[in-house]
């Protein structure tokens, strides 16, 4: 049986008029965040990512719109398809993703254990094997 990849994490959803989603640390965000960013506004057919974190962990939500996550460790794949915005997946260190089939105004929000460190990026797929199996 294939290994999962991915670990879905769930915020609490409020909804009276509108809708609230809280995420807390330790609660539903297993790390302290070091930086937020959103991504938005990418073309259709575009593939996002396509990389993989030496040390950094990150949790992905899709807040409006839907995407597919490819997730590989080399041994295995998985397909997250995220398409709630109280519903985001937690990426690992070490495990290569791209993200695909963008719908028309898809915006993601990032939460991420780490600033943005050059260093910490491995974003050829090749180099990626290389050094799982060190």
């Amino acid at each position: 049986m294939a290994k999962k990849l991915a670990k879905l994490i769930e915020a609490p959803l409020m909804t009276t008029d509108g809708s609230l989603c809280q995420l807390q640390y330790l609660n539903q965000i297993p790390f302290k965040i070091e930086r937020v960013y959103f991504i938005y506004g990418v073309s259709e057919g575009a593939v996002r990512g396509a990389h993989t974190h030496k040390e950094t962990v990150q949790a992905i939500f899709c807040i409006q719109g839907s995407i597919d996550i490819i997730l590989d460790d080399s041994k295995n794949k998985e397909t997250i398809h995220l398409d709630k915005p109280n519903v985001g997946v937690i990426l690992e260190p070490g495990v290569w993703h791209e993200m695909s089939d963008f719908k028309k105004n898809t915006i993601l929000l990032v939460l991420a254990s780490k600033r943005h460190v050059e260093s910490d990026y491995v974003r050829n797929y090749e180099d990626f094997l290389k050094s799982i199996y060190k």
